[in-house]
């Protein structure tokens, strides 16, 4: 049996070219914006239970909980908390802290957290050296949930094809 073809295939061809590469941007950026809002929403949860990733903070120095009133690392205003956001831009998606936004004493808060990330050494004049441990808020975070976001990926990837 033979088929034969009629309309206008290459009119066909055309559309589903241009299609395609609409479809994938848009289920790209939905894994996108699924996976920062994901990261956003447990980076939080973590600094607030004061394990993010699974991973406990170390304890505060006697003399910062004295000065602060709280035992509680990277919440004091709540000031980086409310910080950590998202950007979506097509199918990649930044999660942290701005660069340029300041806390009420003027400070950027990507450099705060920075020095939360990775700790810091700071030698004061005087001759003093203060020893800020890392209190990593970011990364373990990213790492517990990279399989969740590669299958977020996939899985649209996967739903163009159904």
């Amino acid at each position: 049996m033979k088929v034969k073809k009629f309309g206008d295939w290459n009119r066909l061809d055309a559309a589903l070219k241009n299609c395609l590469p609409a479809r994938m941007e848009k289920a790209l950026n939905r894994a996108a914006t699924k996976s920062a809002l994901l990261l956003v929403r447990e980076i939080k949860k973590g600094i607030k239970s004061q394990a993010p990733g699974g991973k406990a903070f170390e304890p505060l120095a006697k003399a910062t909980i004295e000065k602060k009133g709280s035992s509680k690392a990277l919440i004091d205003t709540g000031f980086l908390l409310s910080s950590i956001t998202q950007i979506i831009k097509s199918d990649k998606a930044f999660v942290g802290l701005l660069r340029g936004t300041r806390n009420k004493d003027g400070d950027e808060i990507v450099n705060i957290g920075a020095i939360m990330e990775y700790g810091a050494t700071i030698k004061h004049p005087n001759g003093a050296t203060i020893i800020i441990p890392p209190r990593p808020f970011l990364h373990p975070v990213m790492e517990q949930y990279k399989d969740e976001i590669k299958r977020n990926y996939q899985e649209a990837i996967l739903g163009l094809l159904r």
